[in-house]
């Protein structure tokens, strides 16, 4: 009885959201999944190419907890022909299914980004981006659980009609996004960034209805918008800070997350180090190992603690969310657990390449 119960209300929550107006899914890890948090940073890199992967795993204390994976691949081209600019390209995934395997959310974007060096050094650019995405939900209906189903002996039969005007198991659309963002190196010891997003240009339409019954719900995928910033500060050749905020609003709802990581480098290293002729050229990421403890606290809802780990070209994260909302009750305190994953590649590179200041997460 209590699992019947937990899917009603599964259902229940499920068919509320869409039917006032649908929210996106987000990662703690936020600086972990670039092409995710805004099109501009599309080969916004180092190196030649980036390979990012995400798992959230959410509310593991309910029946039917919730889980996001994502996968990004991304690199930066024409650097040697366009000087202090450069061009970026990528496609990331993401598959997200909610509470009791009942709803699925599938998306394939494409992303481009124009990076304008604003000087001849590249230590600030100003970057711009677009996203072109195709976004595919389902519902298992199989698996839903009616009122209209439950007989008159108080007993569920799956042979009942669940009486809903169904109209698919599953829709799609087409999805525009768009970002921009600029960023700096102070000198050899710090960078900062600030950047923007706005998702959902063209606000598509979600229903699992008939026509004339989504009509007159009206059910939209209201438009997203994204501000967030931080930077990178080595405090002597071992140690660096690097905050971070984001800010996102969406239906009418805010989420602002605001932390700061620790980091210790195992080797005697600054972010940029200076080349021949005086002029600075980016560290490689594959220069040594690193370790980072951070916090990040998300308002009127979770303490989120990080450990990263920096391992030549490839960097780990894991993070754990501890619920501080009166939904903690039901959570048990108990939030997210989520795992990121990055790698950066170079291939053959002109000798006329300009370095990228690109932020470092």
């Amino acid at each position: 009885m209590f699992k019947l119960f937990t899917r009603i209300s599964t259902f229940v929550l499920l068919f509320a959201a869409f039917g006032a107006q649908a929210q996106d899914i987000h990662f703690s890890q936020f600086y972990s999944a670039p092409l995710l948090l805004n099109p501009a940073m599309t080969g916004n890199i180092g190196e030649s190419y980036r390979a990012s992967l995400s798992y959230r795993n959410q509310w593991a204390s309910i029946p039917a907890p919730y889980s996001t994976v994502a996968a990004s691949i991304d690199g930066s081209f024409l650097g040697c022909q366009l000087g202090a600019d450069h061009v970026g390209a990528g496609l990331a995934i993401v598959n997200d299914r909610s509470g009791d395997g009942l709803l699925n959310d599938f998306s394939l974007m494409a992303s481009a980004a124009y990076h304008k060096g604003l000087d001849p050094d590249r230590r600030y650019v100003l970057s711009l981006g677009g996203q072109v995405g195709y976004v595919q939900k389902s519902i298992d209906i199989i698996k839903l659980l009616f009122e209209t189903q439950i007989n008159e002996n108080l007993q569920f039969d799956g042979t009942l009609p669940n009486g809903e005007p169904f109209n698919s198991n599953k829709f799609n659309y087409i999805d525009l996004r768009a970002g921009g963002m600029f960023t700096g190196a102070i000198n050899d010891r710090a960078n900062v960034y600030v950047g923007g997003s706005f998702y959902h240009l063209t606000k598509p339409g979600e229903s699992f209805l008939l026509e004339e019954e989504a009509n007159a719900e009206k059910n939209v995928l209201d438009s997203r918008l994204v501000f967030h910033g931080g930077g990178s500060f080595y405090l002597g050749d071992h140690f660096n800070l690097s905050p971070s905020a984001i800010y996102m609003s969406q239906s009418g709802s805010r989420n602002i997350v605001v932390g700061t990581a620790f980091g210790y480098s195992f080797e005697s290293r600054n972010r940029y180090s200076r080349g021949g002729r005086g002029r600075s050229k980016a560290s490689s990421s594959s220069d040594g190992s690193a370790i980072y403890l951070g916090t990040w606290y998300r308002l009127n809802d979770a303490a989120i603690i990080l450990l990263g780990i920096d391992y030549q070209s490839f960097k780990f994260g894991f993070s754990y969310d501890v619920n501080v909302s009166g939904l903690r009750q039901a959570t048990l305190s108990q939030g997210a657990v989520e795992l990121s994953m990055s790698y950066v590649g170079k291939m053959a590179e002109c000798k006329r390449k300009v370095p990228t200041y690109c932020p470092r997460f």
